[in-house]
């Protein structure tokens, strides 16, 4: 070979490396992650809890039934509601702690450590706010209407107020109420459809994610400020359902049934202005992304007390 050529053909075979589709299928992962994310993310996805670093790759993952909720807790194990409610420690994959009604189909779809180290779990197959402590026993439960028998949508989110009282999302009925520990209702709001999610602002206002919009309301139950899924343009968002309001104020979503022809996103946050932060899709993969909590860069919670 004359030897002037040889500097030309490592040009060109470095060249043909670098851009072969194959060794880019091989070398680079699929982009997944769009916009400024630093924070890893926990979440449910189709039949799994995950934990993502902010490049998308995800860093552990348990196999699970139809995962509704999902909680990052101090310890650095993960309580999630499926049905049933877990607690498992991702270093080990061991389950430390369990729950399970008779009915586990639709049976609990919520759950919240609570300080007491009891745990809150809503019962959508019998209507039941409960607390249970460590050694399985129910030492607190609440019935609350309405409740239809077999119904899969009597409640969504469940949680326990720094006051004491409890948030609860009747979610086919469509209705967002605040019940004291007797049973009595002190706030309740009627959005448009199925009522998933509801988190107690700093400012004494409600959060609720239910569906298509994003609709804060105040005590009195007046709207002040909404976002819709078709409020970014360019941006396909389906189904809003879980919803964590981070300290800066911005708001992080979890999505279900994400995708549609190979469109749409699993989770994203936005600010208060309606500004896109980042966006998470991967059509294809973990299409029912209900859960979502925003954790720090080591994968700790935000705050002691999420607003989620």
């Amino acid at each position: 070979m004359n030897k002037s050529l040889v500097p030309l053909m490592a040009a060109i075979c470095v060249t043909f490396c670098l851009h072969s589709p194959k060794a880019f299928a091989e070398d680079t992962p699929p982009q997944t992650v769009f916009g400024k994310l630093d924070n890893m993310v926990l979440s449910t996805g189709l039949g799994r809890v995950r934990l993502m670093d902010p490049s998308g790759k995800i860093t552990w993952s348990c196999k699970a039934k139809n995962v509704h909720d999902c909680w990052m807790l101090e310890s650095g194990n993960v309580l999630f509601a499926d049905g049933c409610v877990t607690e498992i420690d991702p270093k080990t994959d061991e389950i430390v702690w369990k729950y399970t009604p008779d009915n586990t189909r639709d049976g609990a779809f919520a759950c919240q450590r609570l300080e007491n180290e009891t745990t809150l779990v809503g019962e959508n197959s019998t209507g039941r706010i409960l607390e249970i402590d460590k050694s399985g026993k129910i030492v607190f439960q609440l019935k609350v209407e309405p409740f239809r028998e077999n119904n899969h949508h009597n409640l969504r989110m469940v949680r326990k107020l720094k006051s004491g009282n409890y948030l609860v999302c009747h979610s086919g009925a469509k209705l967002v109420r605040e019940y004291t520990p007797q049973g009595k209702i002190i706030f309740e709001v009627e959005v448009d459809s199925l009522a998933f999610s509801a988190v107690r602002l700093e400012s004494g206002n409600t959060l609720v994610g239910h569906i298509g919009h994003l609709t804060e309301f105040t005590p009195e139950g007046k709207a002040v400020w909404q976002f819709s899924n078709e409020d970014i343009d360019g941006v396909v968002i389906s189904m809003m359902c879980d919803v964590h309001v981070l300290p800066c104020g911005n708001i992080a979503v979890g999505i279900y049934s994400a995708y549609k022809d190979g469109e749409g996103n699993g989770m994203f946050e936005i600010t208060r202005k309606k500004k896109l932060v980042w966006r998470y899709s991967n059509p294809g993969v973990d299409r029912n992304m209900m859960g979502v909590q925003v954790l720090n860069p080591q994968g700790k919670p935000l705050s002691d007390f999420p607003l989620r």
